[in-house]
């Protein structure tokens, strides 16, 4: 099907997840024709899968703590939270029906554990005010016209479709689970208007790690560890919490956290090892010290028994394995040596990074369109007139834990707001 058709709107937004669906809702106003446009079949699929499928919407923290997650981009967010923060989004959905708990971390869930809830809200009430959603619909090219509106071409069911806005905000996304629509077609679109883009990587991703130890440990959970990234024997990042082992590296909050380093690191052609501390609440004399205390006490039972009061059960193996001392060796026959090669392998668990997973694994997108050219109190683009962006195709992200959902709601309400005027 090749048939043209021509549409007028006040506004199109592009990408239909939560930056998306802000930005319409709070930019409505009845005498407003509003369109939103999604290329999948269906709004919101990433935010349908959001923490697992449960959806965590936003963190308890406090707001320099919130901005902190950021890095240094965080800065440009500081408006955006000021105007519509987490307390504020709460109190948003409470509106819509929507109940929450707050679970470790201090991060909020809904009551229901279900992201569909959240998803299902917001077109109920993009639908509730009348504003259109053209699913299946890929924004091919978009250009200026000589009357200084926009012009969108468009590619669905119905052929090829040229859509005319006044206002055009992009809400793609990144370049993280492509699958569910975010692609990084949004910084396409920008350089087509002459936007420049910070280069992406993929971030909160898995890491693969060398050899097959972590395989042996696939689904082994490590809580209150501390783990350290380490480039040419010099400390670079480090984070303290919960990890996982998958079959292929390590995965987990504090991982994920750490993935952007990493990334960075490899892609300059670094060596980079992680280094996970197994307890990292006792320093190498106190944990010598216990050592020997439990060894003096215990000298008739054999090292499998000490391991097993000092690691989870799926750790001994390999302990043995990497430490070379037999299980069956009587306590009594533990030298100096061993205790200390034990004592070291505790305190400095370590693997050498291979590599990183790709975008279809990551959570988000490190890079995006500078926040240079754009005004963090409208979203509104420096350089191109009535252009906005809002979420994650911003050069904008933090670590897991809800803040990346609230800045896509934050910087789509602030856009919606700018809109409505």
């Amino acid at each position: 099907m090749n048939k043209q058709v021509f549409e007028q709107y006040d506004i199109i937004v592009i990408g239909a997840g939560p930056a998306g669906l802000m930005t319409a809702i709070e930019s409505f106003q009845p005498n407003k024709k509003i369109l939103i446009l999604e290329k999948k079949f269906k709004p919101a699929l990433k935010l349908r899968i959001a923490g697992k499928g449960r959806c965590n919407i936003t963190n308890d923290a406090n707001f320099k703590e919130f901005i902190s997650h950021f890095g240094k981009n965080g800065r440009f967010l500081k408006y955006a939270f000021s105007e519509f923060f987490n307390t504020d989004l709460l109190e948003y959905f409470n509106k819509l029906g929507i109940s929450f708990k707050l679970e470790r971390g201090n991060r909020y869930f809904p009551k229901s554990d279900d992201a569909n809830e959240i998803a299902e809200v917001l077109i109920k009430k993009i639908n509730s005010l009348k504003i259109k959603i053209k699913t299946d619909s890929d924004v091919k090219e978009i250009i200026k016209n000589e009357n200084d509106d926009f012009v969108l071409t468009i590619k669905n069911s119905e052929g090829i479709l040229t859509l005319i806005a006044k206002n055009v905000v992009i809400a793609t996304g990144g370049k993280s689970y492509p699958g569910t629509g975010s692609d990084g077609s949004g910084y396409k679109l920008a350089t087509q208007l002459g936007h420049k883009i910070t280069p992406i990587i993929p971030a909160l991703v898995p890491i693969e790690t060398q050899g097959n130890i972590a395989q042996k440990l696939q689904g082994l959970t490590l809580k209150n560890v501390n783990v350290e990234v380490r480039c040419e024997n010099k400390k670079i990042d480090e984070e303290f919490g919960e990890m996982i082992f998958t079959d292929s590296g390590v995965s987990g909050p504090i991982i994920l956290s750490l993935s952007k380093t990493i990334v960075k690191l490899l892609i300059k052609g670094n060596t980079v090892n992680i280094i996970i501390d197994l307890k990292p609440a006792l320093d190498h004399n106190t944990l010598d010290k216990r050592l020997i205390r439990e060894i003096k006490n215990n000298n008739k039972k054999i090292f499998k028994s000490l391991l097993k009061s000092l690691l989870p059960s799926s750790l001994i193996p390999v302990f043995i394995e990497i430490l070379g001392i037999s299980q069956n060796k009587k306590l009594s026959e533990i030298n100096s040596e061993d205790r200390k090669k034990l004592r070291l392998l505790l305190k400095d668990f370590s693997f050498e990074v291979k590599d990183y997973k790709l975008f279809n694994k990551a959570i988000v997108t490190s890079g995006g369109i500078s926040i240079k050219e754009i005004n963090p109190q409208t979203m509104e683009s420096r350089i191109v007139k009535n252009l906005f962006f809002a979420g994650e195709v911003i050069d904008i992200d933090a670590d897991t834990g809800g803040y990346n959902i609230q800045a896509a709601f934050s910087t789509g309400w602030v856009a919606g707001q700018y809109l409505k005027k």
